[in-house]
């Protein structure tokens, strides 16, 4: 499943992490602690987010209910609210839900009625949809409801709006969709849905979002949006036949950002209803199709059916169960067995390569893992560079005392000359800052010149936008192309200081012998950014979009009545990219400043934190300097440096192994 490797992973670095803190002690070993400790505690908060978008009527249902290895949601869920579904895993059934009139509902399962599931039957309730209704689009007329503050008349040109929004065939279903309209009320509309269920995976920070049809909304929510920016895989599900989706087009071009693309699966389904050579050939068409959007070895085929019927007999169900129970799984199943029989295996084993799961969840792991993969990488970087400076200074300690059992003199003048050698680092150092601030500081023809771009870019590609989606697509790419800017800014700067600071470092390391100071560069940058770009609260802007065309009365006669709203889209949408541009240029104009911000803050809290920790050692090596010590007495501590040096070997070793299995 998902994750199991990253879970092993995470306590091992948890675990590291604590043990560095105990053998650490009060040794300054250049690791910031307290920065430290915040990634590790983001890491124990973290949650790993598979969010799961596709067309109605495209299996996604049956697919969840495979991925999460129970059947959970009812089918055609996602046609009954355009709620975000939200499922995660917790000791018992827990169900969670806002409505659109703002009232909230919450239930647990009632552990006394072991046969009876509350939970999981009140989440079949909300999201059921009777027959009569299935040929209509319910999830859209739900936000017209919505958003028409119960005022909402049935007419053709409703109608005709829906038609086109939706791309069904709806004449004839007036009736239909008047009837659905007066049964529902905002107090039983869904927006929002958290459930929780005792499953099965490892991975307990695992959590799966339902997000509403990407053709039964009339455009990509916000809200779904939101969830698509956070998640650590997009999983698009489609059907194998057609090959050919519009809407996938559309959602990776015009809907999710770029960085959302990095992060993107197509799950082609229903694999099982065609011969392995058919499923192969569709494989490779849909790499050629969608060569230009996402590359092949994320496109993915699978079985949610035999994935589910595996489960089931892996579970303890026997055949004659499952068949009993549903006429298509015994349908399904003959097809398997017989292939089974053919090839002379078990059913099993034809489930499994059938359904394809196990593949997927590799393909999943291997790509959505890098990041939370990296985030352990950093943390245990950070510690071995904290046990690899203590080594040193317990080394260095133990020397010095070696001198002072056999010189007390000589001592005392390695004291001197190490302290000289500290002023000359601590000069070097400070020469440093000033050289970087003006080699930063300025109009920089190479960052400059990718601020004016940015500034031509991204407004053209927003004013050239024809749907709310895509102008928000490319506001938020825009956005996140300046965040990039600002990330490569003080990484550079980083590794610039780190660079100087090594070089430096081991030129006085060589001519005086001496250990340098170590900071941890890291965490200055964090904190200069942070300094830089101060938490304020925000106040976001949007607009509302009301329906007010899809109740307009169409009349030959005319007669004045007064005024009402008509709802202009090209308005709306011309407004709605002059306030992003508007947005856009505020942040990328300021972008000069917010560097030098954090260029000046960084530079100040380096100098101080490397006058800090010179000082600190200099007032170490003066408090050794003037302590009074029998022989016996240095032995001992000799022997305690040596033992504190020894012991975290062990550590240090299972550090780099972790890290080496990590790459």
């Amino acid at each position: 499943m998902i994750g199991k490797q990253y879970k092993a992973h995470k306590f091992n670095v948890i675990d590291l992490f604590h043990r560095y803190l105990e053998k650490r002690g009060n040794t300054d070993d250049g690791v910031d602690a307290k920065f430290l400790e915040s990634r590790v505690r983001s890491l124990k908060n973290g949650k790993f987010t598979l969010a799961v978008a596709g067309e109605v009527k495209a299996g996604k249902s049956t697919f969840l209910n495979a991925l999460l290895g129970a059947e959970i949601l009812p089918s055609d869920v996602l046609q009954a609210s355009s709620a975000i579904v939200e499922i995660f895993k917790s000791d018992t059934s827990f169900l969670k839900v806002k409505f659109a009139d703002g009232h909230e509902e919450s239930l647990y399962d009632d552990l006394s009625t072991p046969d009876i599931d509350e939970a999981n039957e009140r989440l079949h309730e909300i999201c059921k949809i009777h027959d009569e209704y299935r040929h209509i689009p319910t999830t859209l007329i739900d936000d017209c409801i919505i958003e028409s503050d119960g005022n909402l008349a049935v007419n053709d040109t409703f109608i005709k709006q829906l038609e086109q929004q939706s791309g069904e065939h709806l004449q004839g279903k007036q009736d239909v969709v008047t009837q659905y309209i007066s049964e529902r009320t905002t107090d039983k509309i869904p927006v929002e849905i958290e459930f929780g269920y005792p499953l099965k995976w490892e991975f307990d920070e695992l959590r799966i979002v339902d997000s509403p049809g990407v053709n039964a909304t009339g455009g990509v929510q916000d809200v779904s949006f939101r969830f698509f920016e956070e998640a650590n895989a997009i999983l698009f599900v489609h059907p194998i036949k057609p090959i050919e989706s519009e809407s996938f087009r559309k959602f990776v071009n015009s809907v999710i950002s770029n960085r959302s693309k990095e992060t993107l699966f197509l799950v082609l389904t229903h694999a099982g209803l065609y011969s392995n050579d058919e499923v192969e050939r569709l494989h490779a068409e849909a790499g050629r199709l969608y060569k230009d959007i996402i590359p092949e070895n994320r496109i993915l085929v699978v079985d949610s059916l035999a994935q589910i019927i595996l489960t089931e007999l892996n579970g303890g169900k026997s055949q004659e169960e499952i068949e009993k129970n549903s006429e298509q799984k015994e349908d399904f199943l003959a097809k398997f067995e017989k292939k089974a029989k053919r090839e002379g295996t078990d059913l099993s084993t034809q489930l499994e390569r059938g359904s394809r799961f196990e593949k997927m969840f590799h393909a999943i792991d291997e790509f959505s893992m890098k990041a939370p993969n990296l985030q352990l990488q950093e943390i245990l970087e950070q510690i071995k560079m904290g046990y690899a400076e203590q080594e040193i200074q317990y080394a260095e300690s133990a020397d010095l005392l070696e001198k002072k059992k056999r010189n007390p003199q000589e001592f005392e003048e390695e004291i001197n000359r190490i302290n000289k050698a500290l002023e000359k680092y601590e000069l070097l150092t400070k020469q440093t800052k000033e050289e970087l601030k003006v080699n930063y500081s300025g109009r920089h023809s190479s960052w400059q010149q990718d601020i004016d771009s940015l500034k031509v870019k991204y407004p053209e590609l927003i004013t050239g936008s024809d749907s709310i989606e895509s102008t928000r697509k490319n506001t938020v790419d825009g956005l996140d192309a300046v965040q990039e800017k600002v990330d490569e800014f003080s990484k550079e700067l980083t590794q610039k200081l780190g660079d100087t600071l090594e070089k430096i470092g081991k030129a006085v390391s060589a001519e005086h012998q001496i250990s340098i100071p170590k900071v941890d560069l890291k965490a200055l940058e964090q904190k200069a950014k942070k300094s830089a770009y101060k938490e304020e609260d925000q106040y976001e802007t949007y607009y509302e979009r009301h329906w007010y065309t899809l109740w307009l009365v169409e009349t030959k006669h005319t007669r004045y009545a007064g005024t009402k709203k008509v709802f202009d889209s090209e308005k709306f949408l011309g407004e709605y990219k002059t306030k992003c541009n508007e947005e856009f240029y505020k942040i990328v104009n300021d972008l000069p400043n917010k560097s030098k911000e954090v260029l000046n803050n960084y530079l100040d809290l380096f100098e101080k934190e490397m006058r800090s920790v010179i000082g600190d050692r200099k007032q170490a090596l003066e408090k050794e300097k003037s302590k009074k010590q029998s022989n016996a007495e240095i032995i001992s501590e000799i022997d305690e440096l040596n033992g504190k040096k020894k012991a975290i070997q062990p550590e240090k070793s299972r550090c780099i192994e972790v890290l080496e299995d990590l790459i």
